[in-house]
């Protein structure tokens, strides 16, 4: 692609002014007020690139035809939101954000294929309520004065917005923009839990490698993955650069609150992450429970953060088998930033059993308390823990348990391993959102 300021000393080039796409980041704190992996990092993102010449969008309407600016009081609050320094409150963000009442335009030609009857039902369902709702309490937003060489920049999961890709394709040939997309992993392509979901992102990546012009991942193991369904699904590469993420969660609070009741500092394990099979939390409990059998737990509890998945059957039956886990295993659920924090804290070490990862974002929240990771040896978690974790085969629950209990029972090379944590400089978000915002502003080459 040929930049329009291709030829032009870099000295002499205006500074593209980036648009940071918020939409799906709104929506999904206006129905949860915890956040995963993905909107975690793409809240810090958009609440560090404040103040440098970034500015908000939101899709709306029909399709996404409509697009608008979104104030940075809305970001703000979204981050006050979510670190738990103000109680959720939608009567607020509806005040900042009129739009944030809108439902995404859903498009389940992929979720339905092959089901005429279903497809033609939901959408009939969706289009219904969509109308409604716009009719009730859609607002115009102030429009983008998008410029050629500006910035459109995706870092979240649009994948389930219908009309999105067509609709930035029409901005760019329209306005000369350049879209970039931070492609978190391809994992739902391969690996399927979910075959209606998969269908859904495959084809969002197929029409993305058509649409974007440049492609960020945070880790070599995605950049090798993307790579190989690009030349699969286009025959040709665009450029694929590693962007950094910070290693803390977002905004933690001044007054740390305290650990949930019956939990001590030091005094249990800590394994963060949705509870469904691709993060293998039912052979963590396998593990645990050999651990405690064995007598080698130090009177430790494990606590698994996190909502459950419905289907995850292999978590109900470990749990079933061994019924001393319920007694020395806590299920906290979805839980505030500000609890996150405490319960970082306060643990003896934590532990991610994940089968496979594109980044890996507990094990370096970790990190960052200063925390050693005990951690599976899959896809791109080394890369991200490095020296600082100890690995365990993730297939292997006999390892898993030795792992465990070494740690557990050898208090010097626990504290060890912590020091040489410490010892590391740690990625701030600040830092990880400069990076990035310098790398979308230089001219895509290949």
């Amino acid at each position: 692609m040929t930049t329009p300021d291709a030829g032009v000393p870099v000295t002499q080039r205006a500074v593209p002014t980036i648009y940071l796409d918020v939409t799906d980041l709104i929506l999904w704190i206006k129905q949860n007020a915890t956040v995963t992996g993905i909107q975690r990092v793409h809240l810090n993102y958009a609440l560090h690139a404040i103040g440098h010449n970034v500015k908000f969008i939101m899709f709306y309407g029909r399709a996404c035809r409509q697009v608008g600016l979104v104030d940075d009081a809305v970001i703000r609050h979204l981050g006050r939101m979510v670190s738990g320094q103000v109680m959720p409150d939608p009567a607020t963000l509806y005040r900042l954000c009129p739009n944030a009442r809108l439902r995404a335009w859903s498009d389940y030609s992929a979720k339905y294929e092959g089901k005429p009857l279903k497809y033609a039902w939901h959408s009939f369902a969706s289009a219904t309520a969509f109308h409604v709702v716009q009719w009730l309490y859609g607002r115009r937003m102030p429009a983008p004065s998008f410029a050629p060489g500006d910035v459109l920049l995706n870092v979240g999961r649009s994948w389930t917005i219908g009309g999105y890709v067509p609709k930035l394709e029409a901005l760019k040939r329209a306005h000369g923009l350049s879209a970039q997309l931070l492609l978190h992993d391809v994992i739902p392509v391969a690996h399927i839990q979910n075959p209606a979901a998969s269908r859904i992102f495959t084809r969002f990546v197929q029409q993305s490698f058509r649409a974007f012009d440049r492609f960020f991942t945070s880790s070599d193991y995605n950049r090798r993955e993307i790579e190989s369904l690009m030349l699969e699904f286009t025959g040709a590469l665009k450029p694929i650069d590693k962007s950094l993420f910070g290693q803390h969660i977002n905004s933690p609070p001044a007054d740390p609150v305290a650990l949930p009741r019956g939990l001590q500092p030091g005094r249990y394990l800590l394994s963060v992450g949705r509870v469904i099979a691709s993060k293998n939390q039912a052979r963590l409990l396998q593990a645990w429970a050999r651990v405690i059998d064995a007598g080698q737990d130090a009177g430790l509890q494990l606590v698994i953060v996190g909502t459950i998945d419905a289907d995850y059957q292999a978590l109900r039956d470990a749990l079933d088998e061994w019924p001393t886990l319920r007694e020395r295993t806590v299920f906290l659920g979805a839980i505030s930033d500000s609890e996150l924090d405490a319960l970082y804290r306060g643990c003896k070490f934590t532990v991610f059993p994940s089968l496979i990862e594109g980044y890996g974002l507990p094990a370096a929240e970790s990190i960052s308390y200063g925390k050693f990771c005990l951690a599976s040896n899959a896809a791109s978690i080394p890369e991200v823990a490095g020296e600082h974790a100890g690995y365990f085969d993730p297939m292997d629950i006999d390892d898993m348990r030795a792992q465990l209990a070494r740690f557990i029972q050898n208090e010097a090379l626990l504290l060890e391993r912590e020091a040489l944590i410490r010892a590391t400089p740690r990625i701030s978000w600040a830092e990880a959102t400069a990076d990035l915002l310098d790398k979308a502003r230089r001219p895509a080459l290949r």
